[in-house]
């Protein structure tokens, strides 16, 4: 998100809207309910550590607004909802943000307000402290969140997981640097058909733009590659990571279909 508000002024700017829009939602009566339980310096905090977590998604699927992925016991109305997410559209709107940026920013931010929202009201802790990092922890959520996971020591001991996502991707994990990176990895086939995977990589940028994607070739194995890295160091709200992960794994499905003459191995089958 920090990246997207350098064009409107940065880090400065992006605390006054939310400020703004804060102070705008507990103004009005009929939904400054939604906010309960809330601090608003918790809320900015949130959305400055939390945001990482958010990948962008293509334009269409900005058209419908966001939903409420708050807890269940919190969860206001639609129309509620729908209001304050018409307040925060106005509120970039008279902010002079580009018309289309609107939806897709009032998305991002609305959905960590869900996460501040929860975490206000959560009787159970829901974060992971950064010290408690670990593969097997980190293995352990994936299998608690329905997905299969293990260590696979081809790939230099990152996390494989596969079952309960778009497609089967791995997690890389860095207790120095307390980083967390998830990858993708489409295999060609024939290692030597690099050309068509080229083909297929620009095909899928096409779609998504915005999600970097690489060749890498070598005489053993070629693949489609793409990895988006994210902090722990403040610790990980358990979540969000699933919500990210499942993300990634549907925007790098797009390789996968714009693969129309079966050059990549499915990893589904």
């Amino acid at each position: 998100m920090l990246n997207e508000m350098k064009k409107y002024g940065g880090q400065i700017v992006f605390k006054q809207l939310l400020q703004q829009f804060f102070e705008e939602v507990t103004s009005q009566r009929a939904i400054r309910h939604y906010f309960f339980n809330v601090v608003m310096e918790k809320m900015i905090e949130d959305q400055l550590n939390y945001s990482q977590y958010i990948l962008r998604k293509p334009d269409r699927a900005y058209l419908d607004g966001p939903m409420q992925t708050s807890s269940v016991d919190i969860r206001v109305s639609p129309n509620v909802f729908d209001d304050v997410l018409i307040t925060l559209q106005n509120l970039l709107v008279k902010r002079k943000f580009a018309r289309e940026d609107v939806n897709r920013i009032a998305s991002k931010i609305l959905d960590v307000c869900e996460e501040t929202r929860s975490q206000a009201n959560d009787t159970n802790i829901m974060m992971l402290k950064a010290v408690d990092v670990s593969i097997e922890n980190l293995i352990a959520y994936y299998e608690k969140n329905k997905t299969d996971a293990r260590v696979d020591n081809k790939m230099g001991g990152e996390v494989y997981t596969s079952r309960g996502t778009t497609y089967p991707f791995w997690s890389r994990l860095d207790t120095d640097k307390k980083t967390i990176t998830l990858v993708g990895r489409a295999f060609a086939n024939d290692p030597g058909r690099v050309s068509q995977l080229e083909a297929i990589k620009n095909a899928a940028s096409e779609k998504i733009p915005f999600f970097p994607l690489e060749v890498k070739a070598t005489p053993a194995a070629s693949c489609i590659y793409s990895e988006y890295t994210f902090s722990y160091a403040l610790g990980i709200p358990t979540r969000l990571l699933m919500r990210c992960a499942r993300d990634f794994s549907s925007l790098f499905y797009e390789v996968l279909k714009a693969d129309k003459d079966n050059e990549l191995r499915n990893l589904t089958k």
